[in-house]
């Protein structure tokens, strides 16, 4: 007998047309609130045709992202048919995000009409997905000679709505497949703009995570299960998708993409693997440069997250801390897809060092020095980042945490002065 749930999404048949799904669904309940309901949830995929995809493939995008919603507002997914294989996975890949979360409460149900087996020989090889940082172009080199199909999603990174940003996304996509000689599948989702997010993240900041909905809970899953009718098209056997953090963080970050979660992923004849663990990022970097200088072929890194234009802006700390990495290594972060004049690496090296941003501390910057000494002299680096060589890393962050605690605080004491002068 199907438990009665006060929040539920009843999800009809999702609609195939040539390259796109479009999804349709009624809300039930308080959980309401956690969705956009006036944006409709649709997922299109680029040079590839997907008409003939079962129906319980076609659902697996959708059914992906609304799980992690559904636990923890204890609600009810039902849904005409889905996958054997991958319905079969759901507990083990649950069984992930309680272990990672255990102050939460994960619930709810998948209440499914028709489960389906589909099964195919996998011929079509892998695919990774791939974004063009760090994380994505180790997984690429590491399994180059594999080919791997790359799955790129607009939405993800860049606004379904930013077409400029995307062109440029794209256009990097498209270089790199020509650049490794292999396939590429790009893949447009609304996945991000048909849930509210600040909603979500409000919640699970509630129930004590420690960590925001994105990054904590959704990304995972919530992207590489778009890979599900592409397995299917193309009768792939493996998806990477590449690690975030390293066998040395577990237990001290919480994140919504982790081996516990993504290896336990599957559907039909696929299954996703969480590629990369085992190396630290400063080891990555090892290796795509390696790579870049055995093979010739041209690494144009894409790891910033503050330009809206995919482009790196070089003024960032995520840019700034790869161009460290690549300096570490003895290279040019200009050989690697980083633009920036002396001035601008100047401004930026000075606002690191003065503790600008918190995240420039010991955790994620002392491999990235101890490799600086290995591989560089200090006369082998610009003048602008030698300080860095020997810097005192606790020290500097340590003066980030106040500079930030000092913003708050006046932050808060303006607000008061703002009402009186604005009554």
């Amino acid at each position: 007998m199907r438990m009665k749930h006060l929040n539920r999404i009843i999800v009809d048949s999702p609609v195939i047309e040539h390259n796109k799904i479009t999804y349709r669904y009624k809300v039930e309940g308080l959980w309401t609130e956690a969705f956009n309901l006036d944006k409709v949830f649709y997922v299109e995929y680029g040079n590839i045709d997907i008409q003939g995809v079962p129906e319980s493939i076609a659902v697996i995008p959708l059914i992906a992202n609304l799980l992690p919603i559904a636990w923890i507002y204890d609600a009810e997914i039902v849904v005409p048919q889905c996958d054997q294989m991958f319905y079969d996975s759901i507990p083990k890949f649950k069984a992930g995000y309680e272990q990672m979360y255990p102050m939460i409460d994960f619930r709810g149900q998948l209440s499914v009409d028709h489960l389906e087996k589909n099964e195919w020989d996998s011929t079509g090889g892998n695919a990774a997905f791939f974004s063009g940082g760090v994380d994505a172009f180790n997984t690429l080199v590491c399994h180059y000679d594999e080919k791997p199909t790359l799955l790129t999603v607009w939405g993800a990174d860049v606004a379904v709505d930013n077409a400029d940003g995307w062109n440029v996304v794209f256009s990097h996509l498209k270089q790199t497949s020509r650049d490794y000689d292999v396939n590429y599948v790009t893949i447009r989702s609304s996945f991000r703009v048909s849930i509210n997010e600040p909603v979500l993240d409000k919640k699970v900041r509630s129930l004590n995570s420690g960590d925001g909905w994105w990054h904590g809970f959704h990304h995972g899953i919530g992207i590489n299960s778009h890979a599900a009718p592409v397995a299917w098209a193309k009768k792939l056997s493996t998806i990477y998708f590449a690690s975030s953090f390293t066998a040395a963080d577990k237990g001290k970050v919480t994140c919504a993409s982790d081996p516990t979660i993504d290896n336990h992923v599957k559907f039909g004849s696929a299954c996703i693997s969480h590629d990369g663990y085992e190396f630290t990022r400063q080891m990555k970097v090892h290796n795509i440069v390696e790579f870049a200088e055995k093979s010739g072929i041209p690494v144009p890194l894409r790891v910033c997250w503050r330009s809206t234009d995919g482009a790196n802006c070089c003024k960032c700390e995520k840019c700034w801390r790869t161009m460290l990495a690549i300096y570490a290594e003895g290279f040019d972060p200009h050989q690697f897809g980083f633009e920036y004049s002396e001035e601008q690496l100047r401004v930026l090296a000075n606002d690191m060092r003065s503790g600008k941003d918190p995240m420039f501390g010991p955790l994620r910057y002392t491999a990235i020095q101890n490799s600086m000494k290995t591989n560089c002299s200090k006369e082998d680096l610009p003048s602008d980042i030698r300080w860095f060589y020997d810097a005192n890393l606790e020290q500097i962050h340590h003066r980030a945490i106040i500079r930030q605690k000092l913003a708050s605080v006046k932050h808060h004491l303006a607000r008061p002065i703002t009402k009186i002068l604005h009554r």
